[in-house]
């Protein structure tokens, strides 16, 4: 004989989503068209350490950190007037006084009639998934910083291995031709040293503190023209799309290391000849600049490491017609950071990479 098993039927209507709601595991709020609270569930109750009956009915945005309401109301407005949905986080001091990461799903509530009758929020706390990614980035710097130490060093000790052995050989002589040559040397060296700190000072600073302004066109066609001359039998082709911009000043000198570092890096990715394009356009506002290549590309790690001093895919503490490779996108990097820029890298193994530097349209103001 078989078993029937009874089933009982679940509560439906309000009540049912109610309890639905009540039981999940992230908190959820929902508030009406000017935003006071009309739902609260428990898991908010426990993330928040108010409960239902306290927070019915009080308006939503003094949940939020003063510093941060601004936002905050202008996305529920969004949410509101725009049917647009969002996210959001923001620091809470939870009850005990523990500074807690919380971040916040916020969108529409939508009638059966299509209209917007407030807004919801599903709030999570992130405070873990924060603290380890922190912990992971701290770990991931002083690594950097680990290699980094090592190539400086492994530089300086071969420049003044260098000086010490030419120098005990004019010890040794008195060929005043011996002294002469050596002196020669160790200026040599002197300068390639010289050039290596200058480089690092531009990675963590941004370069020289005095420069002149130019208009970007002016420099963007500029570098046009000394680049065509310089892939002149390289088997490279230079495409070029730069867009009417408005007037954008930018430090000449500065902005001319961080073009012709990154378009050199370009060149090099092509050995066997390739496609170079160099263009510009208006975003928002600011302006980007964007250095294509047709070259080898890169993968993640790749990516990852681009900007880190001394790394080089040319190998280790490699050198490009007697220059320390690995120093130029660095120094690229640190010149658009303090400029209040930023850069982006699109790369892919075979296929190429895209540099993408986008700059205020007061990029000058930034500058050191």
């Amino acid at each position: 004989m078989n078993q029937v098993t009874s089933v009982s039927e679940p509560v439906s209507g309000e009540a049912y989503f109610r309890e639905l709601c009540d039981q999940l595991g992230i908190a959820v709020v929902a508030t009406d068209a000017e935003f006071h609270i009309t739902l609260w569930n428990a898991a908010a109750a426990r993330l928040f350490g108010a409960g239902a009956e306290q927070m019915r009915g009080t308006p939503l945005l003094s949940v939020f950190p003063m510093e941060r309401r601004q936002v905050a109301e202008r996305l529920l407005r969004r949410a509101l007037e725009q049917r647009e949905g969002n996210e959001f986080e923001f620091d809470y001091k939870d009850p005990g006084g523990h500074r807690r990461e919380f971040a916040a799903a916020i969108a529409p509530i939508m009638t059966m009639g299509g209209d917007c009758s407030g807004v919801s929020l599903c709030v999570r706390d992130i405070t873990k998934r924060m603290a380890l990614q922190s912990d992971l980035a701290e770990s991931q710097k002083m690594a950097a910083l680990g290699e980094m130490a090592g190539a400086v060093a492994h530089h300086f000790n071969n420049v003044l291995g260098g000086i010490v052995t030419s120098i005990d050989y004019a010890h040794q002589s008195d060929d005043p031709a011996v002294t002469r040559r050596v002196f020669d040397q160790v200026s040599r060296a002197l300068v390639r040293t010289s050039a290596l700190v200058n480089g690092l000072l531009a990675f963590s600073e941004g370069g020289p503190h005095e420069d002149n302004l130019s208009d970007l066109t002016e420099l963007l066609n500029g570098l046009a023209d000394e680049t065509e001359f310089a892939l002149q039998g390289r088997n490279i082709r230079l495409e070029t799309a730069i867009d009417s911009l408005p007037v954008t000043p930018v430090p000449r000198e500065q902005f001319q290391i961080v073009l012709h570092n990154i378009m050199q890096n370009a060149m090099e990715a092509m050995p066997e000849g390739g496609l170079l394009t160099l263009g510009a356009r208006v975003e928002g506002e600011g302006v980007v600049v964007l250095v294509s290549d047709t070259g080898r590309g890169l993968d993640q790690a790749g990516v990852a490491r681009m900007f880190e001093p001394f790394w080089t895919t040319k190998g280790a503490l490699a050198t490009v017609q007697g220059r320390a490779a690995g120093l130029g996108l660095a120094i690229a990097h640190g010149i658009v950071h303090r400029m209040g820029g930023t850069i982006r890298v699109q790369s892919q193994v075979g296929k190429g990479t895209t540099l993408e530097i986008k700059i205020p349209r007061d990029a000058h103001s930034n500058a050191p």
